[in-house]
């Protein structure tokens, strides 16, 4: 299964913030395996092993357990690139949701934003994506914390206004002392939540962006629209596959024919490309269990008799044989050497 990719603007960011509280950003960086020649080149992304480092890293050596909450709420919207230059001209705080949703790609492939208006309430949920490898299921804490007050931050960085939220939730497990939750996003936070969610007002997506300009929104989006193409394009072939085989690995074995029709290609052309890259549907499909299992059994909470079926196994038998040949153990040796 493919790696989830980051920008290193996300990396400079981390970075700078944590240089400002007087920590050594060399040995900071040579912890975390990156090159400081990294941060001077925008276009680099970095895998989600590498920036798990940082976060782990940045943490114990500032002793701040809410750095993920500190660094949002320090949050500028140039940090993003052009990204962040498109939601500095949009019109509205409405279509500053939707652009957001629709390049944080750019940023960040291991997160999905969108907002839907449900009950009477704006909805905005940050997904965790699934169907890569991807650091934030097994660390979501920091990263996922920092998005939201980065959020908020450049909310009022946009608008001049606070988000009222009504609500903020995080799938996280519940911490010792969330009074920094309190004081940053003004509401209750409820933690062991179903989804990574801020709820608020449907009057706050009218509110007027004060920096909209239509002319520059249209030439950064241009901009960010060629980028977005650009990344598309440069996804291998068996990572779309395995990316396809994941959306639809739900209690069943997707089919080398559903895969092909759901990319509009022939079996033979998908075939084809695969050979091109030495590999094969079978062997993405395998790598693709392997890789979700493992992510599965990391949660406590999905007993190995669901992992099975999630993963389309007819039977646990035939997923515990699987998995000792992935693996070299039962998956319930490997869930308790994680403890």
């Amino acid at each position: 299964m493919p790696e989830a990719q980051f920008s290193i603007a996300i990396v400079r960011d981390i970075v700078q913030y944590v240089a400002a509280q007087g920590i050594d950003i060399n040995c900071l960086c040579n912890a975390a395996g990156i090159d400081l020649v990294w941060l001077d080149n925008p276009d680099r992304q970095v895998s989600g092993e590498v920036l798990q480092k940082l976060w782990r890293e940045a943490v114990q050596q500032t002793g701040d357990r809410n750095l993920g909450l500190h660094i949002g709420e320090a949050f500028d919207l140039s940090a993003i690139g052009i990204v962040g230059y498109v939601l500095l001209n949009c019109q509205t705080y409405g279509q500053v949701l939707e652009k957001l949703s629709q390049y944080t790609r750019l940023f960040s492939q291991g997160v999905a934003i969108h907002h839907r208006i449900s009950e009477g309430w704006v909805q905005c949920d940050c997904e965790i994506v699934t169907d890569v490898k991807n650091y934030l299921m097994d660390e979501p804490r920091q990263p996922i914390e920092s998005t939201f007050a980065a959020l908020v931050t450049a909310t009022e960085q946009l608008t001049g206004k606070k988000l009222p939220a009504q609500t903020v939730w995080f799938q996280h497990s519940p911490i010792e002392d969330c009074g920094e939750h309190q004081r940053i996003f003004q509401t209750t936070v409820e933690f062991s939540q179903p989804k990574n969610r801020i709820i608020f007002a449907p009057d706050c997506l009218n509110w007027q962006v004060r920096s909209a300009n239509l002319n520059l929104l249209s030439v950064f989006e241009n901009h960010a629209a060629t980028m977005l193409a650009a990344q598309n394009r440069t996804q291998t072939y068996s990572h779309k596959v395995a990316q396809k085989i994941a959306q639809n690995l739900q209690g069943e074995v997707p089919t080398i024919e559903a895969i092909a029709r759901s990319l509009m290609v022939s079996i033979r052309q998908l075939q084809r490309e695969l050979q091109t890259e030495n590999t094969s549907y079978q062997q993405i499909l395998d790598e693709t269990r392997k890789e979700l299992a493992l992510q599965h059994l990391n949660n406590p909470e999905i007993s190995i008799h669901d992992v099975a079926f999630l993963l389309g196994f007819s039977e646990p038998s035939a997923f515990h044989r699987a998995f000792k040949r992935w693996t070299g153990q039962t998956p319930k040796n490997y869930r308790s050497n994680l403890v």
